[in-house]
């Protein structure tokens, strides 16, 4: 099939991980192989066709500030986008956009088709080939019925929910990863094999329903934003019709439909043994778990500006197809409802994420990276982010170059990364702005200036985008003290907009800066009414990150200092070798742990459930001392 049996680094999977990964990996200059079932589904859109949310939308930018291709494709193929939490603090504000399902795939296969040093073999990697606990090469059962192998010394593996998945409707069983497609049956075993340790999970997802079927006047529309905000700091546009999502609830008689039938589902009959995501449970878990709720949120989505089929959002469901029939045509506008396709859950395998380095290379394969759902994460955003970091410390591997790796305290990614790594997984991983401890600086709006530096030393970045980015990086500093250090007078156009926004006058001139601080006073109005020439014209996008870092420059300089005392916990190790059960000062339940997981530095078990500042305070007492200690060879 291929001229070329060689590859720098094989992708197994086209989903959303293996889609950065692939490119990642490209774009660095590594020869890269994306082995798929179907060409035809890379990036396919799963479920819910949309990206972003709470968490989520901060991984889209860190991505593309990193020089991945999710948040690009994403402006390209929005039909609504909203920003989410806007009367809430920065620190907890996210992006989502509804895309258009068919061309968000579409774009990424061009994308993937026309990256040099990428190629696309249409098969199945049944085999991984290891000699001496390193990787080097896969077996390849391709489409046309050969057998292929593949020397490479790079792998990384991102087959989402396909590793011997089942599929659920009522009782009714198929295998198979998503609608109509094959499991992946020969990657778990082989894993297993490998000495890895598997884990079963549970994802779903809702009915699709025909728009020309629902009564929308029933439901409350939802419109985008006015004024959308993009994904990309760099070269997109958001260029497709905006449309209305709808907005509608379950009611009593919809939870008794579901009650009366729970000894019909497999989720409760005990026929799905897989965990599923708690952040996203079923319609049927729902109303078991939340007795006193009299109803359910929903939205209803565009699948596709050129398809009538409707996502609603909330109903993910494996009851039978009579019983989703009855429920959701309980639900205000869903009477006459017909429905495209019935609901179902997924079984799939994957591994323990504990038994990965943070650079989501394997502890125990040299050259074995994994990224996404098989580890243990649920959602595009979680998945893409893996892909991108496994697919560019795959290539540095292959490049002999050192390993590239998020901490926590500058990216949503590194807290994602260190939660897999150290604490592992119970049910499907779902990000949130609650799990960054540093939320404040690891905001949307700064991703570029946090991140961006790592795209252009990895070349994803060109040198157009690092001229765009010094010139905004430039601009926020220059008018951060611009702002310092001009003053306003208390002029009649000052005094009318305080007033108007019932605060007390000035007496005297005040710096800029000063009269950003306050809460009801933006930039753009402080500049208006001072009639002072700003040094730089600014963006809207650098206006926010500039009006951001004034407001709240205090609790940023507090979090600023927080990062720093942890970077010097990330510099101080923790040999293999030691034994915790000689610290002085650890509980028994806390050794255990530590002995378990094993942290590497002082900052990795400073995120340890569990691990108090005091057993922090006796594990660095002890590892000063280590020298005279006995059961560490230095």
């Amino acid at each position: 099939m291929f001229h070329v049996k060689h590859f720098d680094v094989v992708v197994i999977g086209g989903g959303h991980a293996g889609c950065e990964a692939a490119l990642a990996s490209a774009r660095m200059g590594s020869s890269t192989l994306l082995v798929t079932m179907n060409p035809d589904k890379i990036a396919e859109m799963s479920c819910n066709p949309s990206i972003g949310g709470v968490g989520k939308g901060q991984l889209v930018k860190e991505i593309d500030a990193l020089g991945g291709e999710m948040g690009k494709n994403a402006d390209f193929t929005g039909i609504q986008f909203k920003r989410l939490n806007t009367r809430k603090g920065s620190a907890v504000q996210s992006s989502r956009c509804q895309a258009d399902k068919k061309q968000y795939a579409l774009r990424m296969q061009n994308i993937v088709a026309s990256t040099e040093n990428l190629h696309v073999c249409h098969g199945e990697v049944k085999a991984l080939w290891v000699e001496g606990a390193e990787i080097r090469g896969v077996k390849v059962l391709a489409k046309a019925g050969n057998t292929l192998e593949v020397q490479t010394g790079s792998v990384v593996i991102t087959a989402g929910t396909f590793m011997k998945a089942v599929m659920h409707t009522g009782f009714e069983r198929s295998e198979g990863g998503r609608f109509g497609e094959s499991p992946s049956l020969g990657l778990s075993d082989t894993l297993r094999d490998l000495g890895f340790t598997l884990l079963r999970l549970k994802t779903g997802t809702p009915a699709r329903l025909i728009a020309e079927s629902i009564d929308f006047s029933q439901m409350e529309e939802q419109k985008g934003d006015e004024l959308p905000s993009k994904f990309s700091f760099w070269e997109s546009s958001i260029i497709l019709p905006q449309v209305s999502c709808f907005l509608t609830f379950t009611n009593e008689k919809t939870h008794q439909a579901i009650r009366d039938n729970l000894h019909r589902s497999p989720l409760y009959s005990g026929e799905i043994k897989g965990v599923g995501p708690r952040y996203c449970p079923s319609i049927e878990d729902k109303v078991v778990k939340f007795p006193d709720k009299g109803r359910h949120q929903l939205f209803f989505e565009p699948e596709s500006l050129d398809s009538n089929w409707i996502y609603p959002n909330g109903i993910s469901t494996s009851l039978p197809s009579d019983v989703q029939e009855s429920f959701i045509r309980s639900i205000p506008g869903c009477q006459e409802v017909k429905i495209a396709r019935y609901g179902y859950a997924v079984e799939y395998d994957c591994i323990d994420p504990r038994q990965l380095k943070p650079s989501l290379e394997s502890k125990a394969i040299k050259g074995l990276f994994l990224g996404g759902q098989v580890n243990g994460t649920s959602g595009y955003e979680e998945a893409a982010a893996q892909g991108l970091l496994a697919g560019i410390n795959a290539a540095l591997l292959s490049q002999k170059r050192t390993p590239f790796i998020l901490s926590r305290t500058e990216s949503y990614i590194g807290v994602m990364i260190d939660d897999l790594t150290t604490l592992g997984v119970s049910e499907p991983y779902r990000m949130f702005t609650s799990r960054a401890e540093y939320r404040l600086s690891l905001r949307e709006d700064n991703a570029d200036l946090r991140l961006s530096r790592y795209g252009f030393v990895l070349g994803l970045l060109s040198e157009e985008q690092k001229l765009g980015f010094e010139e905004r990086s430039k601009a926020v500093v220059e008018m951060k003290q611009f702002l310092k250090r001009t003053f306003v007078k208390p002029t009649h156009k000052v005094q009318e907009l305080l007033t108007s926004k019932n605060l007390s006058p000035l007496i005297q001139g005040q710096s800029l800066d000063s009269l950003i601080k306050r809460p009801e006073l933006s930039l753009a109005e402080v500049l208006e009414v001072s009639d002072i020439l700003a040094p730089h014209s600014l963006s809207r996008e650098t206006s926010e990150t500039l009006e951001v870092e004034v407001k709240y420059e205090g609790y940023v300089a507090m979090q600023m200092q927080e990062i720093e005392r942890m970077k010097k916990l990330q510099t101080l190790s923790i040999p293999k070798e030691l034994k915790y059960g000689v610290v002085a000062g650890l509980s028994i339940e806390i050794k255990e742990k530590l002995e378990r997981i094993k942290p590497s530095t002082l900052a990795e078990a400073a995120q340890i459930s569990g691990v108090t500042p005091a057993a922090l305070s006796a594990l660095l007492f002890h590892l000063r001392q280590r020298p005279l200690s006995k059961e560490v060879s230095c």
